[in-house]
């Protein structure tokens, strides 16, 4: 069975965040959401809306469609 793409997506958000040494509470505060929605969306919990993915991937350095693959 392939994995959900919110666990895709959390495991390369908190993959990438950590690789760059950034914190939840720094990140979250970068991209204006709480440290608790950050939390969900590493645990791929959380449906994102376009617009957070949006800044997830600029904050990153990535294109969007990356962190999804």
């Amino acid at each position: 069975m392939s994995e959900r793409i919110q666990h895709t997506l959390g495991r390369n958000v908190a993959a990438i965040r950590a690789t760059l040494g950034l914190n939840k509470v720094e990140f979250a505060l970068q991209l204006g959401i709480s440290r608790v929605e950050l939390d969900l969306i590493e645990d791929g919990c959380s449906n994102v809306k376009l617009t957070t993915l949006s800044k997830l991937a600029a904050n990153l350095g990535k294109e969007p469609w990356e962190l999804l693959k």
